[in-house]
C-alpha cells in the first residue's frame, strides 16, 4: 500500500528514535527506498544537532508526542475509511448477486411438489416449496376414433433467488385455465417441462411421445 509523504514524515521522528512499531518501521523503510524526497528529509533530520534529538530535551519530547498523536489520528482515519469502503463493496457485491439470482429463471422439476385442482370452475395449479415466477400452459384438442379429447400441458418457472429465500412450507397458486375459457371441457392436465413449441398442432401419435414424458396431475 502506498502511504502519503506527509504521513511518513510524521513517522520519521519516531523512526529515528526507534520508538515506532515493527509494522510502522517496515512501512517507513519501504517508503524511503522508493521516495528520494522523504529520504533527503530523513537525512537532514538525522544530521541535526545531537542535543535537539536527546530524549531529555523537553521540546524534542513534545514534538515526538505531537507526531505520535498526529500519526495515530491519521492511521485511525485511514482505518475507518478502509472499513467503510470494504462494507460498501460488500453491500454492492451482495446486491449484485441478488439481482443476478432474481433474473436467472429455471423450469421447476416435478418432485411431488405440484398439484392441480378444479376451484370454482377454474383449473388451478399449486407449487409447494417455492414461488413461481412465471407459468406457461398450452391446450391441445385431439380428435381420434371419432372422439375429441382436450389436454392441457403446463410448467412453472422460478428464480434462484426464490429458491434460496422461500420457506419449504410456502406455496403459490396459479390459474391454468379459467372457467369462462372452457376449463370444464379439459379432460387431462399434464406437467411437461420439455419444449412445447408447436404442441397444439401435433397429431395424436406425436402427442403420445409428449404424454410419455409428462406427469398426469388431473383428469375428469
Amino acid at each position: 500500500m502506498n502511504y502519503p509523504c506527509n504521513l511518513i514524515k510524521d513517522l520519521l521522528p519516531l523512526y529515528a528514535d526507534d520508538a515506532c512499531s515493527k509494522e510502522s518501521k517496515e512501512i517507513v523503510e519501504q517508503h524511503l527506498s522508493e521516495c528520494p524526497d522523504c529520504q533527503n528529509y530523513y537525512d537532514k533530520l538525522s544530521n541535526e544537532d545531537t542535543l535537539s534529538l536527546t530524549p531529555d530535551n523537553p521540546e524534542h519530547e513534545r514534538q515526538k508526542a505531537e507526531s505520535f498523536r498526529t500519526v495515530r489520528k491519521k492511521l485511525k482515519i485511514r482505518q475507518i475509511l478502509i472499513a467503510i469502503i470494504s462494507i460498501a463493496v460488500l453491500i454492492a457485491v451482495i446486491l449484485s448477486t441478488l439481482v443476478i439470482l432474481g433474473k436467472y429463471e429455471n423450469t421447476v422439476t416435478y418432485e411431488d411438489n405440484i398439484s392441480v385442482n378444479m376451484v370454482d370452475g377454474s383449473l388451478v395449479g399449486r407449487l409447494s416449496g417455492a414461488r413461481h415466477h412465471s407459468m406457461r400452459a398450452k391446450r391441445v384438442d385431439i380428435t381420434a376414433n371419432g372422439e375429441e379429447t382436450s389436454y392441457l400441458f403446463f410448467y412453472f418457472r422460478t428464480t434462484k433467488l426464490d429458491e434460496l429465500i422461500t420457506r419449504k412450507d410456502t406455496y403459490t397458486e396459479c390459474v391454468l385455465c379459467y372457467a369462462d375459457k372452457g376449463a370444464d371441457t379439459i379432460d387431462y392436465v399434464f406437467y411437461y417441462t420439455g419444449d412445447n413449441t408447436g404442441i397444439e398442432s401435433m397429431s395424436y401419435d406425436e402427442l403420445q411421445n409428449i404424454i410419455e414424458d409428462s406427469v398426469l396431475l388431473w383428469s375428469k
